[in-house]
């Protein structure tokens, strides 16, 4: 799971940088758009990897 997390976390870094290089690039609104898609998918991604490993941590013990 945390190969996992990893991998978006590296995917994330790098549509964040390459919509922040376009961003400065064309001036389009479009880029911080989808710079906040990624960011607020990413976190909700992570709130739910978390809430997942608490519920399995309080079942379990």
């Amino acid at each position: 799971m945390f190969s996992v997390l990893r991998i978006l976390f590296v995917l994330a870094v790098l549509l964040i940088g390459f919509g922040a290089f376009k961003y400065q690039r064309t001036r389009d609104r479009f880029w911080l758009r989808m710079i906040s898609w990624v960011l607020f998918g990413v976190l909700g991604l992570l709130l739910m990897f978390f809430a997942g490993l608490a519920f399995e941590r309080l079942s379990v013990g």
